[in-house]
């Protein structure tokens, strides 16, 4: 998939070509598409080409031929538990969006209680009953009534007529007002709160990292958030007319004072973010992207904080590290690492090697 054009397949032409150059049945739905497309981007390099190498579908290297695809639809059993039947605890977690119904901003009301077994839309759950919250922040910037606005307006039929919402989910579900539905469930709160957009809030986030040339260390070039001192990966929304490379650009000057290019940077992760600010109606996602620096170019990086940062500095990794970042980023880094092992495994230092295997618990 093409991140430049930000987009997701919805016409049934479209989505009935993706399905059959997948190698899935024609009657595959656009969201199960779009978790093989995921799976698949989640292979390391070394992996892909073994694929390319046999001349397979993607279905076929994945295990999912057109036979079982049918057998999930007559089941209901969803294209991810066919893929991956034993879930990490993170994968499970991330699903579950623990961060999305346990946490809030300051200013956000109480969260209606959401127990896992409640999560799903398709469970009934009389008793829900959450707190509708959007901050003002965000009334006032509607964009049609204010000149360079970035939010929709409150109104969601209005909303509609002036674009589409869309996710990298695949088709967004709305409820009967029009609202649109969380693709991984209920939040514990409706309306938009501190977000601007309707359905999804599109981000990009800019994984950059170096050995650090004094202990040997790879580190990531991190920020320490301004509203919750967490540290995290720079980024932020992609604004109108951006493609995603200009977005994680533009992201990482602002926010990190370094402004190297990113059109080279690696896909490490495209969708829903377990973000504090989600709510039922409106969510974080992203597309993320590493870029390693080679030594001569990373000695000349000077980081400073600007913007939305506290602080911005060279940040160890470590699993006590990576636990403590920002919403699903430590996650990032995790699949940012792996592929970058598997890519690089023969050139790594010894003692890279060993701290990239503790993190990712990569067994030799």
């Amino acid at each position: 998939m093409n991140p430049e054009k930000m987009e997701i397949l919805s016409e049934d032409d479209s989505r009935r070509k993706a399905a059959l150059e997948l190698g899935l049945d024609e009657n595959t739905t656009q969201k199960e598409i779009n978790q093989v497309y995921k799976k698949y981007e989640s292979l390391s390099d070394k992996e892909r080409q073994r694929i390319d190498d046999e001349n397979k579908t993607i279905a076929e290297a994945l295990g999912l031929n057109k036979k079982k695809v049918n057998q999930a639809k007559v089941e209901k059993i969803k294209i991810p538990e066919i893929i991956s039947e034993k879930k990490t605890e993170s994968e499970r977690e991330q699903y579950l969006h623990i961060k999305a119904r346990k946490e809030k901003p300051k200013i956000y009301p109480d969260r209606f209680p959401v127990p896992d077994e409640k999560v799903k839309w398709e469970v009934s759950y009389p008793e829900y009953d959450p707190p509708y919250f959007v901050a003002d922040s965000v009334l006032e910037n509607d964009v049609t009534k204010k000149i360079n606005g970035w939010a929709d307006p409150e109104n969601i039929k209005q909303a509609k007529e002036r674009r589409n919402i869309s996710s990298y989910e695949g088709n967004i579900i709305f409820d009967y007002n029009g609202f649109p539905h969380n693709p991984m469930g209920r939040t514990g709160i409706e309306g938009r709160g501190l977000l601007g957009k309707w359905g999804a809030n599109f981000a990009g986030d800019p994984i950059i990292t170096r050995i650090n040339p004094g202990t040997g260390d790879i580190e990531m070039l991190a920020i320490q958030r301004k509203d919750n001192s967490q540290w995290a990966i720079p980024g932020g929304m992609v604004e109108k007319g951006e493609n995603i490379f200009e977005t994680l650009r533009r992201e990482l000057k602002e926010e990190t004072g370094v402004d190297v290019p990113t059109d080279d940077a690696n896909q490490v992760y495209q969708g829903y973010v377990d973000d504090p600010r989600n709510t039922d109606s409106a969510w974080m996602e992203t597309w993320v992207g590493h870029k390693h620096l080679s030594p001569d170019i990373a000695e000349k990086v000077n980081p400073r904080a600007g913007d939305d940062a506290r602080k911005a500095r060279w940040f160890a990794l470590n699993k006590k590290s990576l636990a403590n970042l920002y919403a699903s980023h430590g996650e990032f880094l995790k699949k940012a690492l792996q592929q970058f092992y598997d890519s690089n495994l023969e050139s790594l230092s010894p003692r890279v090697r060993r701290q990239i295997e503790n993190i990712i618990n990569q067994k030799e």
